[in-house]
């Protein structure tokens, strides 16, 4: 029992010893932090007994903005010896730790202000593409925050970058007009005079006097508003004096320039005009002997020439005869080729009187309609000017007229005709006509077996005069539910079908409300078959 309560009263001395220690070493760490923190607020450096009184406590001190600002603080007086390797590294060590603490803490403007001061310490390195990289950082950064004068700063950093780099003027005046728009944002005259003063420098490089005294003049502007002593504005207004100079002797010599070359201007125009009267004669004398060469050799060409018109007169005398003549063969042949159409037609009409079978009839009379419309297309072609093509609606009226009349349906069955003004060569007149003819007498002979309210419509239209359409159809009864329109023993439906694979045609029949037969067709095929009749 002795030795336990003398191991307690050990323990116990212990713990409180170390509790004192710690208590005693806070305030001491915290006396040493007040001296630390003191000037953290003011633009002043440390010194060096600050440096090193921070470099014992930064492991004490917790993270936060203190810290943070010391640790720049002391970057920032290492960054003062940067003539020595050792000393620069330390001055990267501690901003870089500023800045992790800084992304830690998530700030904003402390990661600005960390990777401004890694850009300047760039710098120093001679690492120029470091120097922009970090600057960017820190201008994308710090464009997030309030922080002006630090970001205009950053801008300041990439117009060193590009100085160093030698970039082309353009690219060096960007980022230093940035920084001096920032730095008059933020009211800081000072630095705008120092970038006004730079961004004439640049100007003065490329001999562009009146943008550099300009900017020059904004630069003493700010310097006075900064309230500068007489004897810092002193040089600069000096330095205007000398640019106001450089350019009054540069328009001297331009317009020096400009007298000495209008001079020559005007002797070289001197020495030209008179070349030039001299060549206008030359040629002169070179075109009227050209001209009397050309009008003897005109002469002679044109007697051979009137010589060769009258033997080409003559041969167009025989073939314009020979033309006539072939027309009137044409009109002729087509002539015949009608009267011996409308010969069968009789021929047919009289064995029609020698049939007793209905089918036979049938049969004859669809065949004299068949006929018919092609010899229709003969007589519109020998009575038309052009003997290659059908006018449509002329056709296709008279072809309806002739079916009525042949089945004497005139009253009965009503016609709706709709069809465009168009003409169609001969390759498709003639099975469109078919196919035509086919159509309406199905719709005749079939679709109306009681005659009432009968009407057949029949469309027959193109858009452009290459693709046309033709639609017959009617309100009769329909096809059947078993009929089959592409495997029928019809002839007529056969024969439909057939033409319009001549065409080249997508031919449909369909049970619409009756029967619907579409025939889609082109003239725009050269591989279309002939049909010679």
């Amino acid at each position: 029992m002795t030795l336990f309560l003398l191991v307690w009263f050990t323990v116990g001395e212990v713990n409180a010893l170390a509790a004192f220690n710690r208590k005693m070493q806070g305030e001491i760490t915290e006396k040493n932090l007040s001296f630390l923190k003191n000037g953290l607020d003011r633009k002043l450096p440390y010194n060096e007994q600050q440096v090193i009184k921070a470099e014992e406590l930064l492991s004490q001190i917790p993270e936060g903005p203190n810290k943070i600002k010391i640790l720049l603080k002391v970057s920032d007086w290492y960054e003062g010896s940067y003539h020595n390797p050792q000393t620069l590294g330390k001055a990267f060590q501690y901003a870089e730790e500023a800045l992790r603490v800084s992304q830690r803490l998530r700030s904003n403007i402390y990661a600005g202000k960390c990777y401004l001061q890694l850009s300047m310490l760039q710098q120093l390195r001679n690492k120029n593409e470091m120097i922009e990289v970090e600057a960017k950082k820190a201008i994308e950064i710090l464009n997030k925050t309030n922080q002006i004068d630090d970001l205009a700063e950053a801008w300041v950093m990439i117009w060193s970058a590009k100085m160093r780099m030698t970039a082309p003027i353009p690219e060096r005046l960007v980022p230093i007009f940035k920084a001096a728009s920032l730095f008059e944002k933020s009211g800081n005259n000072k630095r705008s005079g120092d970038c006004y003063s730079q961004i004439s420098e640049l100007y003065f490089s490329i001999s562009d006097f009146h943008n550099s005294q300009n900017a020059l003049k904004k630069a003493i502007f700010f310097y006075k508003a900064a309230k500068l002593k007489e004897s810092d504005i002193y040089p600069i207004s000096s330095r205007l004096h000398i640019i106001y100079e450089s350019e009054k002797k540069t328009m001297d010599i331009i317009k020096l320039k400009n007298k000495t070359f209008l001079q020559q201007s005007k002797l070289k125009n001197e020495i030209f005009l008179r070349n030039s009267m001299v060549t206008f004669v030359l040629l002169l004398l070179i075109i009227l002997a050209l001209l009397y060469k050309s009008f003897i050799f005109k002469k002679k060409t044109n007697k051979v020439l009137e010589t060769q018109q009258n033997e080409i007169n003559k041969k167009n005398d025989t073939l314009q005869k020979l033309v006539v003549e072939k027309e009137w063969l044409l009109r002729e042949i087509h002539h015949r080729v009608k009267n011996n159409l409308h010969m069968v037609v009789g021929l047919l009409a009289s064995q029609t009187e020698f049939l007793k079978n209905e089918e036979a009839l049938q049969a004859i009379n669809s065949s004299q309609n068949r006929i018919h419309a092609m010899s229709l297309i003969h007589q519109k072609l020998y009575q038309s000017e052009n003997l290659s093509i059908i006018d449509m609606p002329s056709y296709i009226f008279e072809l309806t007229e002739y079916l009525k009349d042949s089945f004497e349906i005139r009253k009965s069955i009503r016609f709706i005709l709709d069809i465009d003004s168009f003409n169609l060569p001969l390759s498709h007149s003639i099975p469109i006509g078919l196919i035509f003819n086919e159509a309406v007498t199905n719709a005749i002979k079939y679709a109306f077996p009681d005659h009432k309210n009968a009407i057949i419509k029949i469309s027959l239209k193109t858009d452009d005069n290459e693709n046309y359409i033709l639609i017959i159809q009617d309100n009769g009864i329909g096809l059947a539910y078993d009929f089959d329109p592409y495997n029928s023993p019809s002839l007529g439906i056969k024969l439909m079908h057939g033409l319009s694979d001549d065409i080249r045609g997508k031919f449909q029949i369909i049970s619409e409300n009756g029967t619907k037969i579409i025939l889609e067709f082109s003239t725009n095929d050269s591989n279309l078959i002939n049909i010679n009749l």
